[in-house]
């Protein structure tokens, strides 16, 4: 569904010893990825890693260096076919749940944020009013809600809302980018169940962004391993115990303990 083939991405050096040079930072080394549909994918890295950096290309908002990804058979650089196509196929849900949805917005206005962005793709909703219920059901949440505001609402319970957001759009697929690292872990465990259960329900593909190896293998069917902006494994969950790769190792080891 989803293909990565030589990815490179790197920055301009923040510190350059004179105004006239152009020094870059290399942030990715030459990914290649590709992502079947209806798997889950586990990017997995420590801070510096470079997973963020992919997640930003994988949902375009950074165009890489070098090599080219493709969405369908279509590239998503360079393309407005592609482009639009990424648009409509793709959605993303972020760590920070608390910058993620307008203050300002009651629940209802965050959720019509996605249904805003399906009907630009020229899909009309019929019923408002049910459409934003089956919604906060879909992500175990009551019609309640609908006018209550983002601080209202526990952590766990916004990134519920956060994700009927993503949903609301009617993807294909949906990143998410540290989604659950800032809520405590018997939370953690209930949006993952959450996830599982939305995932076989809409026919959804995954990338999981993350520096916690224990929800790749609660959630994920692969994992890469990112470091230092290069893949040093990737290989399906069930098989980790095989790794060879000594970075591996150290993040299994860590749980291990």
């Amino acid at each position: 569904m989803i293909t990565l083939e030589n990815i490179c991405v790197s920055f301009k050096s923040e510190h350059q010893k004179k105004w006239f040079e152009t020094t870059r930072t290399q942030v990715l080394f030459d990914i290649n990825l590709s992502i079947p549909k209806g798997s889950c994918i586990g990017i997995l890295g420590e801070s510096g890693s470079g997973k963020s950096t992919l997640g930003r290309v994988l949902c375009g908002l950074l165009k890489p260096d070098s090599g080219t990804i493709t969405l369908d058979g279509v590239p998503i650089y360079g393309s407005k076919q592609g482009r639009k196509l990424l648009q409509q196929k793709l959605s993303v849900v972020f760590q920070d749940y608390t910058t993620s949805a307008n203050p300002r917005f009651s629940i209802q206005e965050v959720l019509l944020e996605g249904i805003r962005a399906r009907q630009r793709k020229g899909e009309p909703v019929k019923d408002l009013a049910a459409e934003l219920s089956g919604l906060l059901s879909l992500v175990g949440l009551d019609d309640s809600f609908l006018s209550r505001f983002p601080h209202e609402l526990s952590g766990g319970q916004l990134q519920r809302v956060c994700i009927a957001r993503a949903v609301a759009c009617q993807p294909e697929v949906i990143l998410f980018d540290e989604a659950i690292s800032s809520l405590d872990a018997h939370t953690q465990v209930q949006i993952m169940d959450l996830l599982q259960e939305l995932k076989e329900k809409l026919s959804l593909t995954y990338l999981f962004i993350t520096h916690d190896l224990t929800s790749i293998t609660y959630l994920c069917d692969e994992v890469l391993f990112l470091y230092h902006g290069r893949i040093t494994d990737h290989r399906p969950v069930c098989t980790l115990h095989q790794t060879t790769d000594a970075y591996a190792k150290k993040l299994l080891q860590s749980i291990l303990i």
